[in-house]
């Protein structure tokens, strides 16, 4: 038996022997560009996470959290990766097809990788200076005043200098080892057809997969990590890059009155709004305009009273004695018995702008920027300025800053106010911190105004104080410090109360006093954190009407909220007139009865709060129904279906009546 071989074929055999390695390595090649910056980026991530755990052991242990911490991790990772790196990913096969085409894309792959390798580097160094201030990854608080870069820089430079400092040098090391890591190499890589085909769909599918987060019916967002009570142990499994891009991604919704907790009829929803405001339902008569009513005072007056509201800049309940806080605020404290005070007040939300909706305008909190920032609210949206000038009013706005900030001048030209006087009003011998003029400064311009004012016209004066902010500047030799050194927020809140004394009392010996009702109130906490899902702790802020016509003094211990100050400002200057307010009254006896009720904004998080239940609703989570008590919020035993129903219709209306225009 004889063997034939056919030579022939041999050569053939030979080369496709040969293609297999070569092309396993051409495709080790096209890959090579992308998991390195991807590998260094979870290095990054995980390194990160791993100092946030360590920092914030003690309340990850509490809630239970560490496998969470590190699996959830893993996954968000992925979805980063995934987002990040899909398309890139996808592109990159086809580009191997060429030699001269793969040598430019290598190149943009790398600089590609070493930008979001930068950012993100860059988010997670500046995480925790963010948590520590709002004991959150960052957000889109983040990003709000990129636009002010004076008050930012100032503020970075004297307050942040050791993050700063830090990122300087951790950054370029990044970028430094980065570069030499992925330096490319010289080996030519071309893929043939087919298997770039192959390539670019499996990467683009496994990426893409990775970025969705999941196989359930909606791609992975923040709630599949929101498991345990505590917000920030939620929000540690994910990056800070994601973080802040998702609540950019939210900011799009701005315009139509940002999230939607849930869904009720827009008829159910009027219903149970008006219900709550306690009035009779006949009262409300204007179709076009479902809240609008017609309030009569209670408290008749011969002639307009005058109005000055002094909000106060960050001034939580902890930093005020009168409130079981720190023994910061003895003229405060003083005057509290005084007047009409407020002992459970709380805040609508965490920002300036956010106070100065609810107690300026009456309007309740969204998940959206607020109002003072929006397009559709720059014109025709009640204020109390506006109300007043059908009253013949004149109103007016001081500020120690630039009073563009935040689009505040705007806001209140449009609305009502007649004028703004700001730092370039202030004389030259102010004390000009980052933030602008001292209180003391802003308030002795105030009441120079309030003086000459005719005796025959009435006057409504909004001042906003600035020096209880970081960096917490303030004019030497006014207060004995209370700690040390001088710029902390604990001597700038003394600081604060000290101009605050020393203006009611001009105003007590001045003619405008006796016909002049004074509401001092915080726009928000210093610093809203915790260790549950919406700190109600940090809302809590002092507020009390005094003056002149204030006869008789009293505390008022319902539960209360921003949004009832200006209708029950209203009925205390003696006027009568209509508006689209849902706050109450509170000095009528029949409000103070009620189960009192304040409506809380934490980030993407509402909470509404009557008595001690509390109804807290997140995006694309079912709300939760809790017990707020002895400062602690825990899960309740019983559900509360009409109370679910009030929380929903009132974060509904928040965004029918800025889309509406209702509030005007």
């Amino acid at each position: 038996m004889s063997i034939r071989i056919n030579v022939s074929t041999l050569p053939t055999l030979y080369s496709q022997r040969e293609q297999l390695p070569s092309a396993t390595e051409a495709v080790r090649n096209v890959l090579r560009p992308l998991w390195r910056p991807m590998l260094a980026t979870l290095l990054v991530l995980w390194l990160a996470r791993l100092g946030l755990a360590i920092w914030l052991a003690p309340r990850v242990q509490e809630a239970g959290a560490w496998s969470h911490l590190w699996w959830q991790g893993l996954r968000f990772d992925a979805v980063w990766l995934g987002l990040i790196w899909a398309l890139p990913a996808a592109i990159t096969p086809w580009m191997a097809r060429h030699p001269t085409s793969w040598r430019v894309w290598i190149q943009l792959l790398r600089l590609y990788g070493g930008a979001v390798l930068l950012f993100v580097a860059f988010m997670e160094l500046s995480t925790p200076a963010f948590i520590a201030q709002y004991d959150s990854r960052p957000n889109y608080l983040f990003v709000e005043y990129l636009g002010h870069v004076q008050e930012l820089a100032g503020t970075l430079i004297k307050d942040q200098w050791l993050d700063l400092l830090v990122a300087a040098v951790v950054l370029p090391t990044v970028g430094l080892v980065y570069a030499k890591a992925t330096r490319p190499t010289s080996t030519v890589t071309t893929l043939r057809l087919p298997i770039s085909m192959v390539l670019s769909l499996v990467l683009f599918g496994a990426l893409a997969l990775a970025g969705r987060g999941t196989l359930g019916h909606r791609p992975a967002n923040p709630a599949l990590a929101a498991v345990t009570p505590d917000h920030l142990v939620n929000e540690l499994p994910l990056s800070s890059a994601y973080t802040l891009l998702y609540a950019l991604h939210l900011s799009r919704k701005n315009e139509d009155g940002g999230i939607t907790y849930g869904h009720l009829p827009e008829k159910q929803v009027i219903q149970r709004v008006r219900a709550e405001t306690g009035l009779p339902l006949a009262v409300f008569t204007d179709p076009a305009v479902p809240m609008r009513h017609r309030q009569v005072s209670l408290h008749p007056a011969p002639r307009p009273r005058n109005l000055v509201i002094v909000l106060e800049e960050s001034l939580g309940a902890e930093f005020v004695g009168a409130l079981g806080g720190l023994p910061l605020t003895p003229n405060l404290d003083r005057l509290a018995q005084e007047g009409l005070w407020f002992d459970q007040l709380y805040a609508t939300g965490t920002r300036s702008v956010r106070g100065i909706e609810a107690v300026v305008a009456g309007y309740p909190p969204t998940s959206s920027v607020s109002t003072v920032k929006l397009a559709k609210s720059q014109r025709d949206f009640f204020t109390l300025a506006r109300f007043l000038k059908g009253q013949d009013y004149t109103s007016t706005f001081f500020y120690g800053g630039e009073s563009h900030f935040d689009n505040m001048r705007g806001f209140f030209m449009g609305n009502g106010f007649d004028q703004v006087q700001d730092q370039h009003d202030m004389p030259d011998t102010a004390f000009m911190a980052t933030w602008g003029a001292s209180d003391g400064d802003v308030m002795d311009r105030a009441h120079q105004h309030f003086l000459a004012q005719p005796a025959d016209k009435p006057f409504f004066g909004l001042i906003f104080t600035s020096s209880n902010h970081a960096p917490f500047e303030f004019p030497d030799g006014q207060i004995e410090l209370y700690d040390a050194p001088q710029a902390t927020v604990n001597n700038a809140v003394k600081y604060a109360d000290h101009a605050l004394g020393r203006f009611i009392e001009q105003a007590k010996a001045s003619p405008y006093w006796a016909n002049t009702l004074f509401l001092v109130v915080a726009d928000h906490n210093s610093r809203v954190y915790g260790q549950s899902l919406i700190p109600i702790e940090r809302f809590h802020i002092p507020g009390l009407i005094l003056g002149g016509p204030i006869e008789r003094p009293q505390r008022i211990s319902t539960v209360a909220s921003q949004i009832d100050l200006a209708p029950t400002l209203i009925s205390l200057m003696g006027l009568s007139g209509e508006h689209p307010l849902i706050g109450r009254d509170l000095s009528d006896p029949a409000q103070q009865a009620r189960a009192g009720r304040a409506i809380l904004q934490f980030d993407k998080v509402q909470a509404y709060m009557e008595g001690a239940q509390v109804v807290v609703m997140q995006p694309d989570t079912p709300a939760k129904l809790m017990r707020y008590a002895d400062g602690t919020l825990s899960e309740a035993t019983a559900d509360n279906a009409p109370l679910v129903e009030k929380a929903l219709a009132h974060s509904q209306y928040a965004q029918m009546a800025y889309r509406e225009r209702w509030h005007r």
